[in-house]
């Protein structure tokens, strides 16, 4: 995975659990969970952010090494989505989320299209990465 994109992917895996889950569970209407166990921002919801870097990044990098074909992607993101649904059931009993009308099941078809789309982004970065190669490598020839 080249450096430029890591980096993105790292940026990528903090900005948007952090984005779904206050838009979902902060935002009135929806206010459909409680993230941690104060309204103030504490030391633990920095840790708690800090999960999600090595989530998303791990999710492309065994993308990257396993290359999946075909079936063989949905499987992948199926796996994905079923592991961050574990992690989210143990945040709960562990009271880091308390959900006000939200459900657990309601989380897997979020993970489905999230994981989804962060790959289909990079792959998209990687394409971009190819050709700024090419055109750099095209321009010193």
């Amino acid at each position: 995975m080249p450096t430029e994109v890591s980096y993105l992917i790292v940026l990528l895996s903090l900005a948007i659990p952090n984005i779904i889950d206050h838009s979902i569970a902060a935002i009135s209407p929806f206010d459909a969970y409680q993230i941690t166990d104060s309204e103030k921002y504490e030391v633990f919801d920095i840790l708690l952010s800090g999960v999600y870097i090595p989530f998303g990044y791990l999710c492309v990098y065994f993308y990257e090494w396993f290359r999946p074909k075909k079936l063989k992607i949905a499987l992948y993101i199926l796996c994905w989505a079923l592991f961050a649904l574990c992690f989210e059931f143990v945040l709960v009993k562990l009271n880091v989320f308390t959900y006000r009308g939200w459900k657990l099941i309601y989380s897997f078809p979020t993970y489905l299209l999230v994981i989804s789309l962060f790959l289909i982004y990079y792959e998209f970065l990687l394409s971009q990465h190819k050709k700024k190669i090419e055109s750099e490598f095209n321009e010193n020839t």
